[in-house]
């Protein structure tokens, strides 16, 4: 039986042996940390881990027969493009160095690329923007990346939006800019719509339009057995069903996607900030205005520390927030108004634009390089108790002294449309949560390994300490490989479900990874 894999070695194994590697490395520095957390410090799978070739079997004429079928690209170690080529956003996990990397530029390139690995047992990795939170998009085999498939197109007489499988959120902002149309997407400028598409998709049109995974009505893929196949409520529809919520390298790779379009004229944004003061009732107000307000408004709360002080003298915090408002700037003003009145910001833009300005106005990219996330639900605005424990572990994490902010507590708009959907509608399963509660940390290549074991351990205690607060569940968009029982997180009650469809479609998960779904439970 041939499969394919993304590592060729088990993530608990890697865990500890990293844990082991870091320590050896630091000479025992983070021992000599005194740590307030209590946990053992959480580190990347793949992190100082020695580079294996799991392609060393594979004859040097199988990867020219690839080339030679491609109409695209094979690149290899060495070719010029290659470096670019291979670069992934989450930078911790780039310690895979892959074999080849297939530019594929027509869906047979891809369904090439399938078969081969089928028959060759190379382990492989999909990519369409690269910016797996996890890392799961490199591996040491053969990437299929299909960024170079990137067109978009409009169909008005059908309010539809085709999108290939390699474009990313800046693609289609430009293309639909011409139409005056819009369908939810993302806010980062160079993520994939693939896998905005397949993990669900949040954006600030969320509450009023859904998950981007709820505007999809067809996709086309290359299955397991290296074939082009269609989904859609009326084709294939289970696989239609799986890859809303958990397709992001699971059942195929995915060549195009089809999404219902509405009419976008002006809309409202806002972005207010605060230095300091009474940080729990602005973001108590916040929460309450985006939890108790209209559909039409969509926004994300960001709390900071201002200054990286000793754990013993937790840091004043820093809160801005940015959103979107579909109605009159008027209307806007007034659910602004308590918020105002509880403390002026320091900083404040609202204003009336058009759609595709507002989409630039609302941008802004992804963690770059080394980070952790951890996320989960929240029902209802947070309560007093929630909120002093936030501010609590985000004022004391240890801090990073090459990062201006070195660690971010967000909060995302959730409900309305996305809850309409029955959970069981679709393989994306959080329909009845109010808000996304999302803990960050970031560093960089020359800070202290002793600094950045401690700040993913604080990571992981903040999100431990938030837990009696919050409903459960991951999201499976910020993927995060030290996620607890990351099957029911992502998934719920549609996990057994989702491994029937595997089984269906991928029987020898020849698409695997540390978080794929499995052929059994």
């Amino acid at each position: 039986m041939v499969r394919g894999a993304i590592d060729g070695v088990r993530p608990d194994r890697r865990a500890t042996t990293s844990r082991r590697r870091l320590l050896q490395a630091m000479g025992g520095a983070t021992a000599a940390l005194a740590s307030p957390w209590g946990l053992r410090p959480v580190l990347s799978a793949r992190e100082l881990l020695p580079s294996v070739d799991p392609t060393a079997a594979v004859a040097e004429s199988a990867w020219n027969d690839l080339a030679s079928l491609l109409q695209g690209r094979l690149l290899r170690p060495g070719d010029p493009v290659y470096p670019a080529a291979a670069v992934i956003n989450a930078t911790r996990y780039a310690g895979a160095r892959p074999a080849g990397i297939a530019i594929c530029v027509t869906p047979e390139d891809a369904a090439v690329c399938v078969r081969w690995v089928r028959q060759t047992g190379v382990p492989f990795a999909v990519r369409s923007g690269g910016h797996s939170y996890a890392g799961f998009s490199n591996s040491d085999g053969l990437i299929i990346d299909v960024k170079a498939m990137n067109d978009v197109r409009i169909d008005p007489a059908n309010a539809t939006v085709t999108v290939a499988g390699g474009a990313n959120n800046a693609d289609v902002g430009a293309a639909l800019a011409r139409y005056g149309v819009y369908f939810p997407g993302g806010r980062c400028p160079t993520v994939g719509v693939s896998g905005l598409t397949l993990g669900g998709g949040w954006g600030f049109s969320c509450r009023h339009l859904g998950m981007t995974c709820d505007s999809l009505i067809a996709t086309d893929l290359v299955d397991a057995a290296g074939q082009l196949v269609a989904a859609s409520e009326t084709e294939n529809p289970d696989l239609f069903w799986a890859v809303r919520g958990a397709g992001g390298g699971n059942f195929g790779v995915h060549t195009s996607f089809t999404y219902r379009a509405v009419a976008a004229g002006d809309v409202s944004v806002f972005s207010l900030a605060w230095v300091g003061g009474d940080t729990p009732a602005i973001v108590d107000a916040l929460c309450r205005m985006q939890v108790d307000g209209p559909r039409e408004l969509g926004l994300r709360v960001a709390i900071r520390s201002q200054s990286r002080t000793p754990l013993t003298n937790p840091a004043p915090l820093d809160v801005d927030v940015i959103g979107l408002y579909w109605g009159p700037v008027a209307d806007l003003e007034t659910l602004l108004a308590p918020v105002e009145r509880t403390q002026a910001p320091d900083a404040r833009i609202v204003a009336t634009m058009a759609s595709p300005t507002a989409r630039e106005f609302l941008a802004a990219t992804t963690p770059t390089g080394t980070y952790g996330i951890k996320t989960g639900f929240m029902r209802g605005a947070p309560t007093p108790a929630a909120i002093a424990e936030m501010l609590e572990w985000v004022a004391r994490m240890p801090g990073v002294p090459s990062r201006a902010q070195e660690s971010t507590i967000g909060l995302y708009c959730w409900g309305g449309a996305v809850n309409d959907v029955p959970a069981d509608a679709t393989a994306f399963v959080h329909r009845d949560a109010d808000l996304l509660f999302k803990c960050e940390a970031l560093w960089e290549p020359q800070d202290d390994p002793a600094l950045v074991a401690a700040n993913l351990e604080g990571l992981e205690a903040c999100h431990a300490a938030m837990s009696p607060h919050l409903a459960g569940g991951a999201y499976q968009n910020f993927t995060d490989r030290a996620q607890d029982a990351w099957q029911h997180a992502y998934y719920g009650s549609n996990f057994e479900r989702l491994v029937e469809v595997k089984q269906a479609w991928d029987p020898d998960a020849l698409f695997r990874f540390p978080q794929g779904i499995p052929t059994r439970i």
